[in-house]
């Protein structure tokens, strides 16, 4: 269990809809984090939970977001989130495209399972097909939501239908190219830290060393599964060249937890 000691910043501006976005020359070549979705898709949630350590249960009182909220984070690496409300449409006019997703990062795009998403789908469709047109580096992430209460034969349904859906559409546009990913995520288990690890892993430049220093620790000290973890969210920026297996990661995260409990009554 290789730890990284992580530091978040919450320093929020929220910019109201027809704002200029403020840009920040010391911040511009920061990966940006672009959350965005339909309302109540639990792009809110997401954030408390990871990056406030928020209980997932005390989300329900969240009220919906209606401004664009950035937030800076530093950790291994310093990154800017930005919640955008599933209100607004960031395309109009009001809103600057190029500075919005003009900068290296992701996209994440979040849809509740438990809802009709066919609405969401074509939402997902026109912010891909716009925001790619600005900037066709952009990492581009699926989140299907909230998938705690389904099945797991309706998760895998639902995450095939899902997309095959997009899939079709983007081929429509002859933008197949495209990738997109796609994950299974809620706030009650560890499934949302595991899918912000593999996408901010992609914005690391420094990853294919760190994978190959855990797999020397590994061969070298008999430790059977190595993750380098920020500490506080419980992301891990990277781990050695072994399959994951869920049950270690929550048990790492979980030892975390108990780690930083016990430092803060005796520390």
């Amino acid at each position: 269990n290789f730890e990284e000691e992580y530091s978040l910043h919450t320093n929020p501006q929220d910019i109201g809809n027809g704002e200029e976005l403020p840009e920040d020359p010391i911040q511009d070549h920061r990966p940006r984090l672009l959350i965005m979705g339909q309302r109540r898709s639990g792009k809110s949630s997401i954030q408390k939970v990871v990056f406030h350590k928020m209980p997932a249960n005390e989300t329900l009182f969240l009220e919906s977001t209606n401004k664009i909220v950035k937030e800076d984070i530093t950790s291994f690496i310093d990154f800017q989130v930005w919640d955008f409300p599933g209100q607004i449409n960031y395309f109009d006019s009001a809103y600057d495209s190029n500075m919005i997703f003009g900068e290296y990062g992701a996209l994440i795009f979040v849809i509740d399972a438990q809802d009709d998403y066919i609405e969401a789908l074509n939402r997902l469709h026109h912010t891909v097909t716009r925001a790619y047109k600005v900037n066709p580096d952009l990492s581009f992430e699926v989140f299907i939501h909230k998938v705690d209460a389904l099945s797991d034969e309706y998760k895998i349904d639902t995450q095939r239908d899902i997309q095959q859906r997009i899939t079709d559409e983007l081929a429509d546009y002859d933008l197949e190219h495209v990738h997109l990913n796609f994950y299974l995520t809620s706030i009650y288990d560890h499934s949302i830290f595991e899918a912000f690890s593999k996408v901010i892993q992609k914005l690391i430049p420094q990853l294919p060393t760190l994978e190959n220093l855990l797999n020397i620790l590994c061969a070298n000290s008999g430790i059977e599964k190595a993750f380098l973890f920020d500490v506080n969210s419980k992301i891990y920026i990277a781990t050695d060249s072994s399959p994951v297996d869920m049950q270690s990661y929550e048990i790492c995260s979980d030892m975390i937890d108990v780690i930083v409990d016990i430092s803060e009554i005796y520390g």
